[in-house]
């Protein structure tokens, strides 16, 4: 088991590296000059050297990157150049990470709290009607992007029923977790699980009932233990393995997700920042932010290998 993790942590800081080095190369290679937009008006020879020099811009392409990665490592993140000038990157990261983790962390719950238990139920008569209609609806969902669910569910729920607060309604005044918020991190949530659910329900489904056909499960029937038990307690923890692995391989997907309907509602999280820092090359913020999805993603991943031995042991001795 110890052996297993410490691959995994040497894995996961291997992949940020190589991320780190192919970001950097790729921010290079953007159209558009960082200086001339950071400079505007006030643009002259010697004023495009003095700001060239204090952010390292003079320097060759591995200068450059082996100096930020030792600011990285030693939290050092520098300020905005042109998106924020003079702000801190730290500062703009702590105001930004919260409302997208709530959106994404809300989202996957509620997928959740639906796929688990629609599975349970239709894998007790597997291809009956219940599970047909499931397998449709949820095909249903599944086809259905995040782009298109939010105008729907903002014109059913905002507009027509008034039953969620619509765009612009979060305010940055407040804790992310205030009562206001909350409300409307909902509508963004139902968004982005509409389709994740799906997957979710699909491979959960799937193992269930493969594992109804294990050993242990008829024994546990001919000790007389009822479906409902032999499905919580027996059936559902091996078959979790696979929900857990589309839990990691679907986070990059929410995360565009989640800047979509960033932007759609105006909701001050990571999209506010990264499209202006994409559009005036602000090379130091955008490398943070990409950065710090990168660290999500990979180590949301590394989380959840890390707990499937606990799940199936036999994957660690594999």
């Amino acid at each position: 088991m110890v052996r297993y993790l410490l691959r995994r942590v040497i894995q996961f800081f291997g992949v940020l590296l190589i991320i780190s080095f192919v970001s950097f190369l790729i921010m290079r290679l953007l159209p558009g000059d960082p200086v001339v937009k950071h400079l505007g008006t006030s643009y002259t020879t010697e004023n495009a050297r003095l700001f060239e020099h204090q952010v390292g811009l003079d320097q060759g392409f591995f200068a450059q990157y082996f100096t930020w990665l030792g600011h990285i490592v030693t939290f050092n993140w520098g300020t905005s150049w042109t998106v924020s000038p003079g702000k801190a990157n730290s500062t703009i990261l702590a105001e930004s990470l919260p409302p997208t983790l709530l959106i994404l962390t809300m989202s996957q719950i509620l997928g959740l709290v639906i796929a688990i238990p629609t599975a349970v139920a239709v894998v007790r008569r597997p291809n009956g009607r219940l599970d047909r209609s499931a397998n449709a609806i949820m095909l249903g969902a599944y086809s259905i992007p995040t782009i298109v669910a939010l105008p729907i569910l903002t014109y059913v729920l905002t507009v027509k029923y008034n039953f969620l607060p619509g765009p612009s309604a979060w305010n940055s005044s407040v804790s992310v977790f205030a009562p206001q918020n909350l409300k409307v991190a909902v509508l963004p949530a139902i968004a982005i699980a509409i389709s994740s659910l799906a997957g979710h329900f699909r491979f959960l489904r799937n193992d269930m009932i493969i594992n109804l056909q294990e050993d242990f499960v008829v024994m546990a029937r001919s000790k007389g233990l009822r479906d409902g038990r032999i499905l919580w307690r027996h059936v559902l923890r091996p078959s979790s393995v696979t929900l857990l692995t589309s839990l990691g391989l679907t986070i990059s997907g929410l995360i565009v997700g989640s800047f979509v309907v960033e932007t759609f509602l105006s909701i001050p999280g990571f999209a506010s920042w990264l499209l202006p820092a994409v559009d005036t090359s602000d090379f130091g913020l955008l490398q943070m932010l990409v950065m710090t999805v990168a660290f999500l993603v990979i180590g949301i991943q590394m989380l959840i290998n890390s707990l499937l031995p606990l799940i199936d042991p036999r994957i660690a001795r594999d």
